[in-house]
């Protein structure tokens, strides 16, 4: 009886988020059609990848191969054969695995701020740990459920049982375990938790999974790397080993993965605390003020049902302890904060002063959208200008004007973004962008401001220093640097000199280029330990790095070539700007980047002995795996190449259900349906039989979508028995008569809807920008149509008799034509709605072809959005007109009627009105596993309806009306995680008051998003 709940539960899980399903389709959009596809084929795996890249392909051929046998090792687990598509036209540094349909998608480009390992290495490792991890789970009542439903029940259960800090965590653990660098080597990665443990303590397991408006909450890959890490080097890998395994086995179970952890840590955890006091006597008979903990006490208090809650519990007290201890250690450099510290969330980064003893920031936090802010001698702030999406390199400044690189989306390939250089003159207050072929990183000006150089990347991810010509923004010169060499940070030394950091295979380095010579010097190597962000004084050049164990400001000498510790912060110093004797830097804490001022003393900074801190938790990963990323390069050439047909895998079927559920129109029905979509994502197919009401024995359902060519073409046909019963007039043969009766109707019905769309992307700064046009053509067959009449009126004396349907087949055909176009400028995580936005639809449907004529219908409809009148508020307009042809239209509407109140349908409709949303307050209040709450928001609004047309009487008359409506009310409404799962939920209650009837109303407003996720 039990099993048989679970099982239901399990399929009343997958109708009731059918929405959700969507996901069986997920894709990040498409890369050019001009690309000309080629493939590596092997027993193991399949690498898909543009012409040009068959060098780095069997390059990435060769380190799958080495992590077949490493990757999985701790976890006991080899995957199937997976699929992997590359996309090298895109400037975004990224990798993503997906199980509906099975792939792993990487992204070429190298990060701008990459870490010492080179980005290939870094995004395959992760990546493929990803598929191990998903792979794994098909085993026991998961391979079971994989049979009845495809791809898309192996991800359903990964979604609601393995935790995304738990799949992210377990992948940084595998990188810096097969490496030498890896994200667990750099302190930036842990100082937003230290910083949140050691100013604010531990936060609540719900607040730290799913975030907070209130508070900072780091991400779940720094969060999960600690509880993955930490419970692997304390219990052994058996545990997440054993934890999987059993997920897999018992899907059914709901706190399978819970109990995995937990039987996992009962047998060793009170060796585990053991150790932990043993450790913490040593430290208190080395001299060292930390608090004297009873971890006997902190075993019994953290003790918890919930495998999940324990070990979050006892990994933060830990983490907290141990960074107590290096805290009391430190010694903390003198400054000056530039502002005082925020109430919340905020970071002020990358200080450059400017002619006028102004401070030049980009503010951007919980309560803001990234913007430019100037701060004055006397604290006085000023917005100064929003720029687009950038990477997180900074900008650089120089005679009134900014320098920096964002993202510019492509006219319509979602994989053909580029970086582009913009500079902001902020005298006349104008932007003007460079444009180039390749994408621009890292921009500096040179001294006398005429040159800038940054880092070119072209499509196969190599890199070139670029020269541009400041006033003509145009590239004056290129330098290439070696095979598998990449370049981060260039700073001009002098006019004929340029310093950088060079990545290649042996980690980072400080070189010097020479521009007169072409000579290049190696200055300084750090190997594996991470160096990044560099300026360049007279005598010294600056950089920032993790020898300490903390991100710290390092300088070399120029004079000498040793290097000195100019910083020593408690959670990081980073961003540095050298202004004559004065040094600026970004300092962090718990509420974010706080700029800071410090004197430019050479005399006061330390000399770097060498000496680097390492990571213990990092080594200790290391050491447990025994294994190192390390590809057989000796003979590429055994990975063949050769072509990969787009028209020959059009198809790939990934999942099936014995319900109806299509991920392109977001619905769910009973019935039967297949899902297919090809590993470029250019073809997503669902092929099906429904039970569709109002059909005697259901309806054959195929749509498919091609997104591969600029057009996109959308394709949906049905078929189906239909049959109705309703009270209609009929034309009595004999006598000749009009009756009223009721009928029974049956037909055959062929519907075939096509669509062309073409969707514009003009994106471009702070604004996401979009038009799409569309033209729509539907074919309508009804056909072997049969009346059968079944009653008439009491007071029809005659009774039933023979009537003339005129029952013969006939088509409709319906053209509609739709232009969507909205235009939104970038959101602060806290705002409550688009600050600033203009949303706006046209449609026009008519019947120019057929035998029956529909009619027509016109609408337009606007929202337009605005800043309220405190922060955080929205005002938001709504308009709408629709107009409808006088006889025959049969259409349903296009525009929003009032709340509260049924459909207004006349010839002309207008439509209006007026929203105010603000936020009430922000709770991080959770109720047991059921709910967490963040936020508590209410909605007012006040709605407008008017109409008018004609209505005929008996002897068809025309009348004229013309009525007006009103609603208005409010909405309350909370945002919330549902069982700790990561879609947050939107859920509240409408009430209000409309005068169509003269009444109240209430309604029950729920939605989610899977953006979030």
């Amino acid at each position: 009886m039990k099993t048989c709940l679970q099982l239901l539960i399990v399929l009343i899980s997958l109708l009731s988020i059918q929405n959700q399903l969507v996901a069986q389709y997920f894709h990040t959009g498409q890369d050019p059609a001009s690309i000309n596809w080629k493939q590596i084929n092997t027993d193991n795996f399949q690498i898909i990848f543009p012409k040009g890249y068959e060098e780095k392909a069997r390059y990435m051929a060769a380190i799958f191969q080495d992590l077949l046998q490493k990757g999985g090792k701790d976890l006991n687990h080899q995957p199937k054969k997976f699929s992997v598509i590359v996309h090298t036209h895109s400037a975004v540094s990224n990798g993503m695995v997906a199980w509906a349909p099975k792939r792993m998608e990487v992204y070429n480009t190298s990060s701008p701020d990459n870490d010492a390992q080179v980005w290939i290495d870094h995004v395959t490792t992760h990546e493929y740990r990803h598929v191990i991890q998903i792979d794994k789970m098909e085993q026991g009542f998961t391979r079971f459920l994989n049979y009845v439903f495809g791809q898309q029940a192996t991800m359903l259960v990964v979604g609601l049982y393995l935790p995304p800090w738990f799949l992210e965590g377990d992948a940084v653990c595998t990188e810096t375990a097969l490496s030498e660098s890896g994200r667990g080597r750099l302190p930036i990665f842990e100082q937003e938790l230290r910083a949140q443990l050691l100013e604010k303590g531990n936060f609540s397991y719900d607040k730290a999974i799913n975030g907070s408006y209130q508070d900072y909450a780091t991400d779940r890959y720094k969060l999960g790397y600690y509880l993955v890490g930490k419970a692997r080097t304390h219990y052994g890998d058996e545990l997440w080993e054993k934890t999987l395994t059993r997920v897999g086995r018992r899907p059914l179970g709901i706190t399978s993965f819970a109990d995995g952890i937990k039987q996992g840590m009962d047998m060793k955890r009170a060796d585990v605390f053991a150790s932990l006091s043993e450790k913490q006597k040593e430290i208190i008979a080395n001299g060292i003020k930390v608090e004297d903990i009873d971890w006997e006490q902190v075993k019994e208090k953290n003790t918890r049902a919930d495998g999940k809650l324990m070990l979050y519990s006892d990994i933060m007290k830990e983490l907290q302890w141990e960074w107590k201890v290096q805290d009391a250690q430190l010694n903390f450099t003198e400054f000056k904060p530039v502002t005082n510290r925020e109430d919340i969330y905020t970071n002020r980064r990358f200080p450059h002063v400017n002619e006028l003893g102004e401070v030049i920031v980009l503010k951007e936090g919980l309560a803001d959208a990234a913007y430019f802010e100037t701060i004055s001698k006397e604290g006085e702030k000023e917005k100064l200008f929003v720029p687009g999406y950038d990477f997180n390199t900074g900008f650089d400044y120089k005679d009134g004007k900014l320098i920096w690189s964002e993202g510019k989306d492509n006219l319509r390939w979602e994989k053909a973004d580029k970086s582009v250089l913009v500079i902001y003159d902020t005298k006349l207050k104008r932007r003007n962008k460079i444009k180039n072929e390749n994408s621009l990183f890292a921009p500096a000006f040179s001294a006398n401001g005429k040159q800038i150089v940054a880092v070119e990347t072209d499509i196969l991810g190599d890199n070139k220093l670029v020269i541009i010509n400041a006033e003509k923004r145009q590239v004056e010169q290129r330098i290439a640097v070696g095979k598998g060499e990449f370049i981060l940070s260039p700073k001009w030394d002098n006019n004929n000199s340029i310093v950088y950091i060079l990545l290649n295979k042996e980690g980072k380095q400080l070189v010097s280029f020479n521009m007169k010579t072409g000579k290049r010097t190696s200055l300084f190597t750090s190997g594996k330990h991470d160096i990044s962000q560099l300026e360049v004084s007279d005598d010294h050049i600056f950089f920032t790095a993790g020898f300490t164990g903390i991100d710290n400001v390092f300088a070399y000498q120029k004079s000498d070539g040793k290097v000195f510790q100019v910083t020593s912060s408690r959670f990081g110093a980073r961003d540095l700007h050298a202004n004559e004797n004065q040094l600026y830097y970004s300092d962090y804490t718990s509420d974010g980047y706080l700029p800071v001022k410090t004197d430019y003393k050479a005399s006061n900074w330390k000399e770097w002995e060498s000496d680097y801190t390492s990571f213990s938790l990092a080594e200790n990963l290391s050491e447990q795996l025994g294994e190192k990323l390390s590809p057989d390069t000796t003979n590429l050439d055994r990975f063949e190449v050769k072509n990969y047909s787009k028209l020959g895998h059009l198809f790939n079927l990934h999942s099936w259900a014995p319900v109806f559920i299509d991920g392109l129109e977001q619905e769910g029905d009973i019935g039967i349906s297949v899902a297919s979509q090809n590993k470029l994502s250019t073809l997503l197919t669902t092929v099906g039989y429904k039970k569709e009401e109002g059909y005697k024995n259901g309806q054959f359902y195929m749509n498919l979508s091609y997104q591969g060519w600029f057009p996109i073409i959308d394709s949906k046909l049905t078929v189906g028995n239909k049959e109705a019963q309703f009270a209609t007039e009929a034309d009595r043969i004999s006598p000749a008569r009009i009756d009223t009766i009721l009928v029974h109707r049956a037909l055959k019905q062929w519907g075939w809807e096509n669509s062309i769309r073409l969707p514009f992307n003009l994106s471009g700064g702070k604004y996401s920008t979009h038009i799409t046009p569309k033209v729509t053509y539907s074919l309508i067959k009804l056909a072997n149509m049969k009346y059968t009449p079944l009653a008439t009126t009491e007071t029809n004396a005659l009774g039933l008799g023979e009537y003339d349907f005129g029952d013969k087949d006939f088509t409709q055909e319906i053209m509609e034509y739709q232009l969507f176009a909205y235009n939104i400028a970038k959101t602060a995580p806290r705002d409550i709605q688009f600050q600033w936005a203009q949303i706006v639809e046209f449609n026009y449907r008519h019947t120019p072809f057929g035998d029956s004529k529909l009619g027509e219908t016109w609408s337009v409809e606007c929202h337009l959005y605005f800043p309220g009148l405190m922060k955080h508020h929205g005002l938001k307009f709504y308009g709408g007109y629709q107009n409808r042809s006088s006889y025959n239209s049969r259409f349903s509407n296009t525009i929003k009627s009032p709340r509260g109140m049924s459909d207004i349908y006349g010839e002309d409709i207008y439509s209006t009105g007026i929203d105010y949303a603000l936020p009430l307050f922000y709770p991080d209040w959770n109720l047991g596993p059921l709910a967490y709450f963040k936020r508590v928001k209410m909605n007012a609004f006040i709605d407008y309806g008017y109409q008018k047309g004609r209505i005929s009487d008996m002897n068809q008359n025309l009348f004229s009306y013309k009525d007006a409506f009103t609603s208005f009310g409010a909405e309350l409404s909370t945002d919330l995680h549902v069982l700790r799962f990561s879609a947050p939920v939107d859920l509240g209650i409408r009430v209000g008051y409309e005068d169509q009837t003269g009444s109240m109303f209430a309604n029950l407003l729920i939605s989610f998003s899977l953006s979030s996720f």
